[in-house]
């Protein structure tokens, strides 16, 4: 039950590391039994552990060797076999012919990818559209239709009209071939390439409302559905159902006459929802993955469906799913697993499968590989990470014709020091020029061989396909899916050591890839890198090209600046409020209100973080007043008008704690203005009308007292302007007619005055002409 009351074929990858997978043979076999018993299993499996300890390569190992249905009666000889014969229902798994079973469909969402235009992993809406898409590819032979879900989200577009993705990347190809009649019969020509243009056409030529019953009837969604679709409030009430309408129609596909027996969902690298915002607590916390909760709630495993998730964390006692504030998942629905580290025969085992059979050798480098190196050899924990890269300073020597022997392996150093010796090791073992390129394309988020010629040139090593095939096969270095052929990634915990090391060969290439992505025009690519250079510099410099893409409504801009947001370094709370307000901004503008909510929140403590430190950090106490302002208009915008005022209160309490420090701070003064006449506004739509007043005209003293500091000051003038005009109409409300002409000639006279000191300021000619039509 859900928590909520052509032929497939296995293509088998060519990364050389998932041949050479060792061990984990109990997480096969408990895979195996998922997908063979007869009564499904009514769990999520879960694999969580350390970085470096192999999950993502198991859920690959998984994905390519193991989605297989056997016969009863051969299930049943291998489910009698006891977990101590785990590597023999494991091998049999592995290496059964393809005659004798049958695949299983199964796709893998990666949530590390990294974003590319509409393939964004982690989010709540374009996510789920890739696991659509990925679903219907992989399970072509059983045609599985979303009917209910499909609606929504042509629903949700045709409302938001933002995306400027084709349909063809947004949605399966069969799907886009089922509805093009429609498109083509109400647009009078082919379907055209752009979400947002298409659906305008539509309504151009045939009528929205038309069109939506067409496509309708074509999915099949009943008028009830329909209906409730079309009557939910896009942002904060339809988004949020997606995940559980995809799950029903999965569901109920899953119940239909043509559907699989078991159908396999893989989630990797779960961890990433969170990145910088790990530390974050409560219903902060729980929000980062939330979609993904209510989708796995919503799902039903009674009918076949197995989810497997890789993360770093256990669900049960870190990321705490059961005591989630909403949409929890019980304990009970977990089958948390603990992927550790390998034992010494399955260590040997891989060293076998690379060639590296001298007994002493392969013990010297077990010990040392290990995260427990003085205990006895049986009972030895060894790092994955580490046995890779002892295997590979082994290989690189042997290249040159130098067998190492064990006592290079004598000297075992301390555990937090041990990826730092290898990779010196490694290093001094192999080419010059390969030694530096490790280095420089440290630096890359990704890279293919054209990068790393340019990084040879820019970086003074000699770049060539020999040394590009070598720096490949290696270890730690992985491809990199979802960004084309041919591109690789050095593992995340090298990444890292370069730069803790301020490595001169990566701040190099750092300044090389800066300046490349800078001329060819990736603009969020060079600010990741001028982050990484000097990241107050790059954090600022992504602040002000993220703020002008907003203002300029180039959000295709903004999207690609948010996919390097989770990799920039912020080293300060003060600059991560800053960044968190930002985000805030861009998501109240798109009306997408749960996450502008939560990045207000997240830059209110931030500020209270950097005030902690600082209590009298006036630049915080501002920001975070402003930040407050910004959630108050949410909040009222949304209805939740005792939270807005209450958020107006601590804004206003907050610019008042800067001003007792700081009385001449012009800025502080204006945004506490703004602050008071928000709330104003809120209260007249309550009908609270003489606090109103008070609000606007305490607002209105806040700008006298910056124009007493600063006459000029064609900010407070313009807002002075627009706080009396909303007082006078306020007052023409309540037949106060007098006072209320006073307040629209103070507001002129304000305005005015902006007028002689900026002539051309256009703004402040339509607030006067609505002056004198509204007097």
């Amino acid at each position: 039950m859900p928590i909520d009351d052509e032929d497939f074929e296995i293509q088998i990858s060519d990364d050389r590391k998932l041949q050479l997978f060792t061990d984990r043979h109990e997480f096969t076999r408990r895979f195996a039994f998922y997908l063979n018993e007869d009564q499904p299993r009514e769990q999520i499996l879960y694999f969580f552990g350390d970085g470096g300890n192999g999950k993502s390569l198991l859920l690959k190992h998984l994905e390519f060797h193991c989605c297989k249905r056997f016969p009863p009666q051969v299930w049943q000889q291998l489910r009698a076999l006891p977990e101590a014969k785990a590597a023999e229902v494991a091998d049999f798994v592995w290496h059964a012919k393809p005659k004798t079973y049958t695949p299983i469909p199964v796709v893998r969402h990666d949530f590390g990818l990294i974003p590319i235009k509409e393939d964004k992993p982690q989010d709540r809406f374009y996510g789920l559209l890739m696991l659509r898409r990925n679903i219907a590819e992989s399970a072509k032979k059983y045609k599985f239709k979303l009917p209910n879900y499909d609606f929504a989200c042509f629903w949700y577009l045709l409302n938001k009209g933002e995306s400027e993705a084709t349909l063809n990347q947004l949605f399966p190809n069969d799907l886009i071939d089922f509805l093009t009649p429609v498109v083509e019969t109400f647009a009078g020509f082919p379907v055209v390439s752009q979400v947002a243009a298409g659906l305008k056409l539509i309504d151009k030529f045939g009528g929205i409302k038309r069109t939506m019953k067409l496509i309708q009837t074509r999915l099949g969604v009943s008028d009830e559905t329909a209906d409730e679709i079309r009557r939910k409030d896009i942002d904060t009430e339809l988004i949020d159902c997606l995940p559980k309408l995809f799950a029903g129609d999965l569901n109920a596909a899953m119940a239909s006459r043509n559907k699989p027996d078991r159908l396999v969902m893989l989630f990797d690298t779960h961890e990433k929802m969170w990145d910088e915002k790990r530390n974050s607590q409560g219903a902060t916390f729980w929000y980062q993955d939330e979609w993904f909760r209510r989708l796995l709630r919503a799902l039903d495993y009674k009918l076949g469906i197995v989810v497997a998730v890789a993360g770093r964390d256990c669900p049960v006692t870190q990321l705490r799913w059961p005591n989630a504030s909403k949409f929890p998942i019980p304990e009970d629905y977990i089958d948390a697993q603990l992927v550790w580290h390998l034992s010494p025969p399955d260590a040997r085992d891989y060293l076998h499968k690379v060639e590296i059979d001298k007994a002493d050798l392969a013990d010297a480098v077990i010990k040392y590989a290990s995260v427990n190196p003085d205990e006895s050899c049986e009972d030895l924990q060894v790092h994955p990470f580490y046995l890779g890269l002892c295997a590979d300073v082994v290989l690189a020597e042997r290249r040159r014709g130098i067998e190492l022997l064990a006592s290079d392996f004598a000297r075992i150093p301390k555990l937090e020091n041990k990826t730092a010796e290898l990779m010196d090791r490694l290093l001094l073992y192999v080419d010059r020029e390969v030694r530096s390129a490790v280095h420089s394309l440290s630096a890359c988020r990704a890279f293919d061989e054209d990068l790393y010629v340019k990084l040879g040139a820019g970086c003074h090593f000699q770049a060539s396909s020999a040394n590009f095939e070598v720096l490949t096969g290696f270890s730690f270095v992985w491809k990199s899916e979802k960004r084309g052929d041919n591109w690789y990634r050095i593992h995340d915990l090298l990444r890292r050591l370069d730069c803790d090391r301020d490595n001169p060969k990566t701040r190099r290439a750092h300044e090389v890839l800066e300046g490349h992505y800078r001329e060819v025009g990736d603009a969020a690519e060079a600010i990741f890198h001028a982050n990484r250079l000097d990241w107050e510099r790059g954090v600022k410099e992504w602040k002000e090209v993220f703020d002008k893409a907003l203002r300029l409504s180039r959000y295709g801009e903004c999207e690609l600046l948010l996919g390097v947001r989770d990799e920039l370094w912020i080293k300060s709370d003060f600059r991560l409020g800053m960044i968190s307000k930002s985000e805030g901004d861009y998501y109240a503008w798109l009306a997408r209100y749960v996450e502008a909510r939560q990045e207000y929140l997240e830059a209110v403590a931030a500020y209270n973080s950097a005030l902690l430190i600082a209590p009298d950090d006036i630049n915080a106490l501002n920001n975070k007043g402003n930040a407050l302002q910004s959630l108050g208009d949410l909040q009222a915008k949304l209805s939740e008008f005792e939270a807005a005022k209450q958020s107006y209160f601590e804004a206003i309490a907050a610019l008042n704690s800067a001003l007792l420090i700081v009385p001449d701070d012009i800025d502080v003064f204006k945004n506490k203005g703004i602050a008071l006449k928000c709330l104003g506004n809120l209260q007249a739509q309550l009908s609270e009308f003489e606090a109103a007043k008070l609000s606007y005209s305490e607002a209105i003293a806040a700008y006298n007292s910056a124009l007493f500091i600063a006459p000029d000051y064609i900010n407070a003038l313009n807002n002075k302007g627009n706080a009396l005009r909303v007082l006078g109409k306020l007052q023409a409300r309540l037949s106060e007619f007098e006072v209320a002409k006073q307040s629209y000639f103070e507001a002129i006279a304000a305005l005015n005055s902006a007028l002689l000191i900026a002539p051309d300021a256009i703004a402040f000619l339509r607030k006067m002409r609505y002056n004198n039509s509204s007097v």
